[in-house]
């Protein structure tokens, strides 16, 4: 029962960027507990984990596989709670536009919103209405 909160914590020094590969790993896992155990896992993850993931979502450091695990990452977070997904949209964009232009990486926060919006498929219309008028014709 307390597995979650266990590995939670000795995983959060890896959700950063200074090892790549350990932190596609411990997203890895952080995505199995969510799925395995959504109840249990879903409140560490948001209290614990997120913050940082945000940060670490518009890195342009994480590319390939490691980006891969982020995008699995929350795909398995909204399927765990299905009401995060109208905070973590609003989460990721805020995330970008305090990083620093040299740290942020548009694409890479755009496809995570899209991960969010494909298993959230209810947050679609909004977000596409308040992305919309950002495109000029």
């Amino acid at each position: 029962a307390d597995l979650p909160h266990t590995l939670i914590g000795q995983l959060k020094p890896y959700i950063s960027t200074a090892d790549i590969a350990l932190l596609a790993q411990a997203l890895n896992i952080v995505s199995l507990l969510l799925e395995l155990s959504p109840a249990s896992t879903f409140p560490e993850v948001e209290h614990e984990l997120l913050q940082d993931i945000y940060g670490v979502a518009h890195s342009p450091l994480v590319s390939g596989a490691a980006f891969d695990s982020v995008l699995d990452f929350f795909a398995a977070l909204v399927q765990a709670d299905m009401q995060i997904a109208t905070h973590v949209v609003p989460n990721l964009v805020i995330s970008i536009e305090k990083a620093a232009k040299a740290d942020a990486s548009q694409s890479n926060v755009a496809r995570c919103i899209g991960q969010v919006v494909k298993c959230q498929q209810t947050v679609a219309a909004g977000t596409i209405a308040e992305f919309a008028k950002h495109f000029r014709v």
